[in-house]
């Protein structure tokens, strides 16, 4: 009897188990996954503690949350999709202070659920589960797609950092066209159809017909592309050769006929075309055909290789074809030199500085850039870059600070246009507290109302 009782006991507890982890043959929304736990691992994102919690000994982070962590965050109840895209700029605020349950680590703390909302991170699915209505991403995964993930045991912290913010996210000009005329066909006009560019942190190197189109590197913080572009005010029409050369190779694009996965290209690229980055070359290149208004593009993605921030890379080679001329530097433009880019780089306070558009003038540019000393702090500034004198104002919106309802971090400036005689910048400010319309004198700098009043005396 004893032995029968138990049995039963037995079988009970087993049905009791099987029960608690049975889940339906097909699992719908809304069914019970599985338990969630509490974790003493603290998790980082971009530098500051993000709520986490742990699922079968893997660590998921808030998707909501991840708002203030310099991403974009965006909800589409039709779809039933979470986007969640990484952001140049924390523009959303300080992210919470995160409150750990007082708990110990691994008490169970509820039940995650079946979801048929789909998550994209970056625009890729990436797994996750709902808990009390709110997404949680797993954080290990985030590996896959360009983020830094480092595990401290001794420390018991896990720190994740997207790409930008890693130092894997930059570009720079490599090549630069030269004009060569309009007559195709004239002697030496055509080039010879092969060519090479080197740079190195010391300077850049052609050979035979580099300065024929402008070349740029890309680094996505996921792999390089390199833009090829022949310009019609350069060479565009006196580059037969080379073009002639990189059109088979083209998987998809402009003037492509039939389009085909980039994988069938691989071994007739490389034929062709040499990639390589700190002595690693790539393997896997894919040729994208592109055209736009007086311009033919060529984009190489290359695949496979190591990522580098931009102050690791000593070396990146690009060549067509089999280049033995003899090399010659490459002298960057004054126009690349002293353009927006490099003038933006050289007004940065902090790394994660960004800028967030520039606008044109008849003797320079206006730059609208956002300061960002810490997650989640955002400071407006607007600076005008005078082209003949090579002279940079300093922050106008300071002007604009004095006066008490815009004297704030984030004055938002908008609606920018030029004067008709050209001495002056319109623009408009937002303030939580009013929008107001000035101007800025383009050789004094001096901000004043539209009633002609400086900001200063109002």
């Amino acid at each position: 009897m004893i032995l029968v009782k138990k049995l039963i006991l037995i079988l009970v507890v087993l049905a009791m188990v099987a029960s608690a982890f049975w889940m339906p043959a097909f699992a719908r929304s809304g069914d019970i996954a599985g338990l969630y736990y509490g974790t003493d691992i603290k998790t980082f994102l971009n530098g500051v503690e993000i709520s986490a919690i742990n699922i079968g000994g893997e660590t998921l982070i808030s998707g909501e949350d991840m708002v203030y962590y310099s991403f974009s965050v965006w909800w589409d109840g039709q779809a039933r999709t979470l986007r969640i895209d990484e952001a140049e700029l924390a523009s959303n605020g300080i992210p919470p202070a995160v409150v750990s349950p007082q708990v110990p680590s691994g008490t169970p703390l509820g039940y995650y659920f079946e979801t048929d909302i789909i998550t994209y991170l970056d625009n890729v699915p990436i797994t996750a589960y709902n808990i009390g209505g709110r997404t949680y991403i797993h954080a290990e995964e985030m590996r896959k797609f360009g983020y830094l993930v480092d595990w401290h045991p001794e420390e018991r912290t896990l720190k994740i950092t997207s790409p930008i913010r890693a130092g894997y996210v930059y570009k720079f000009g490599m090549s630069y066209g030269e004009d060569k005329g309009w007559g195709a066909g004239n002697p030496g006009v055509d080039g010879i159809g092969v060519c090479s560019v080197t740079y190195t942190p010391d300077g850049l190197i052609g050979t035979d017909d580099a300065d024929y189109f402008d070349l740029t590197m890309y680094s996505t913080g996921r792999g390089y592309q390199f833009d090829m572009v022949f310009y019609q005010n350069k060479a565009l029409f006196n580059s037969a050769l080379l073009q002639d050369k990189l059109r088979p190779l083209c998987y998809a694009g402009y003037g492509v006929e039939v389009s085909c996965d980039k994988s069938e290209k691989y071994e007739l690229v490389n034929q062709t075309v040499f990639i390589s980055i700190n002595g690693y070359k790539a393997e896997k290149v894919g040729v994208l055909s592109g055209a736009g208004n007086g311009h033919r593009d060529f984009y190489f993605e290359a695949e496979g290789l190591p990522k580098f921030t931009k102050d690791e890379i000593q070396e990146v080679v690009f060549s067509v074809g089999d280049s033995n001329g003899e090399p010659y530097e490459i002298v960057v433009p004054e126009y690349v030199t002293n353009g927006p880019d490099q003038i933006a780089e050289s007004l940065k306070k902090n790394p994660t500085d960004s800028v967030v558009t520039y606008h044109y003038l008849d003797k320079g540019y206006v730059i609208y850039m956002k300061e960002s000393a810490q997650l989640g702090v955002v400071k407006d500034r607007l600076y005008l870059y005078n082209s003949s004198t090579k002279e940079v104002s300093g922050d106008v919106l300071e002007q604009v600070r004095t006066l008490p309802e815009f004297n704030y971090d984030v004055i938002q400036p908008f609606s920018f246009r030029t004067g008709e005689d050209g001495t002056n910048f319109f623009f408009a400010c937002s303030s939580p507290e009013k929008t107001m319309n000035f101007y800025v004198n383009l050789d004094t700098h001096k901000v004043y109302d539209m009633d002609g009043n400086t900001i200063t005396n109002l």
